[in-house]
């Protein structure tokens, strides 16, 4: 749900060992558009420009795992499209959700990219409906990107679309992916963060 301009669904396909089917959900006219043919995707990889609540389950038919990678945030009723999807899950299906963290990290950042809200485990559970989902798991990721988010776009409020966040993007932003993240990923295989910039959370139909 949610697919954008397609690089999460790349990296579903690069890597996942074997899947009957992936389903891409995106909205919006500019990001369906704008890498349409920057991947290459095999057949049992399909788009459509559609909105979640325009869906049932005899639109695409009923799926297994539903996938909402920073999506949820976009969505002004967050709680009714969970339970949207419900309606699209085989029985035991899941609902995968990472959404960015921490309600007080809020900033022109999230104004710029169209965020309703930033999550704690206490807000993100309470949109889940109890009575059609258990959640199995929900933990956060990214400690260090907690520090990041404070100083550039709550103190400085730098701007993405400025000349200092383009170089923020091309000079932090590559020391981050190369060798923050690898080194994060190395550790949460030990221990959980307290908190961290995303949040994660894994659902499961009743």
């Amino acid at each position: 749900m949610g697919s954008g301009d397609r690089p999460f669904t790349n990296q579903i396909v690069k890597n996942a060992k074997l899947f009957e089917r992936v389903v891409s959900i995106e909205p919006s006219v500019t990001l369906f558009e704008l890498h349409k043919d920057k991947y290459k995707f095999p057949q049992n990889v399909s788009f459509h420009m559609m909105d979640l609540f325009e869906m049932n389950k005899n639109t695409l038919g009923l799926f297994d795992t539903v996938l909402f990678i920073h999506t949820l945030e976009h969505i002004e009723k967050d709680r009714e499209a969970l339970s949207k999807v419900h309606e699209l899950l085989l029985p035991k299906g899941k609902v995968l959700i990472e959404v960015p963290a921490l309600p007080f990290l809020f900033s022109i950042h999230d104004e710029m990219l169209g965020h309703y809200r930033r999550y704690n485990k206490k807000n993100l559970a309470a949109i889940v409906d109890a009575d059609k989902y258990v959640i199995k798991d929900i933990w956060y990721q990214d400690i260090i990107g907690v520090l990041g988010s404070l100083y550039f776009f709550k103190i400085k409020k730098t701007k993405l679309a400025s000349d200092d966040g383009v170089q923020l993007v091309k000079n932090q932003g590559n020391i981050y992916d190369q060798y923050i993240i690898p080194m994060e990923s190395f550790i949460k295989k030990f221990i959980r963060f307290p908190l961290g910039l995303s949040l994660t959370a894994v659902l499961q139909k009743k």
